[in-house]
């Protein structure tokens, strides 16, 4: 009875320290991979709102990137459709990203095929807007993702909500080891 214990025990201590992860707060969740790039083992943590068949938003960052205060996760929309069909988001188009209707940040989406005929495409502010629209996720409400095209002026490609962002970003932060402040701004 003892050596089966003692083997269980030995089992549990040899489990890495910095195990998977899957956490969800309210409207958004968050989660962390462990990858062994063979060269050492990157942590990758990310908090994700929307998906399950429609359009997602997602920052991401590794333990292996430059982090604040140099570096903040970019909110990313990420769009995937069924082989044979179109994203909603074209590519080279200009999407805004409206904040309780009182702030916008733009950025251009960039759109392709994967090898297997799916159509994917994704969109993110300017490198230089992050750290404003981060705080703007965490004292909003809403965000509106819209389409800035001629024939389709405004369309939006998705509601998301804020409601447990906050805690998402924290954990995701948290969870790669950076600091979960934003500077004041």
């Amino acid at each position: 009875m003892k050596l089966p214990l003692m083997a269980a025990l030995a089992g549990l201590l040899a489990l890495p320290a910095a195990a998977d992860g899957y956490w969800e707060y309210r409207d958004w969740r968050a989660f962390s991979e462990t990858i062994d790039t063979g060269e050492d083992l990157r942590r990758t943590c990310t908090a994700v709102t929307g998906g399950d068949g429609l359009p997602s938003l997602r920052l991401t960052i590794s333990n292996g990137d430059g982090g604040p205060p140099d570096h903040y996760p970019e909110p990313m929309l990420y769009e995937n459709a069924p082989r044979g069909h179109g994203t909603q988001v074209q590519n080279g188009l200009a999407v805004a990203f409206v904040f309780d209707r009182q702030a916008a940040f733009y950025g251009i989406a960039n759109g392709w095929f994967d090898e297997e005929g799916f159509a994917h495409a994704e969109a993110g502010p300017r490198w230089q807007d992050a750290l404003r629209m981060l705080r703007w996720m965490k004292a909003g409400q809403a965000l509106e993702i819209r389409l800035l095209h001629p024939y389709q002026e405004g369309a939006v490609v998705m509601n998301a909500s804020l409601s447990g962002f906050t805690a998402a970003y924290g954990k995701m932060m948290d969870e790669c080891g950076f600091s979960i402040e934003l500077p004041a701004g």
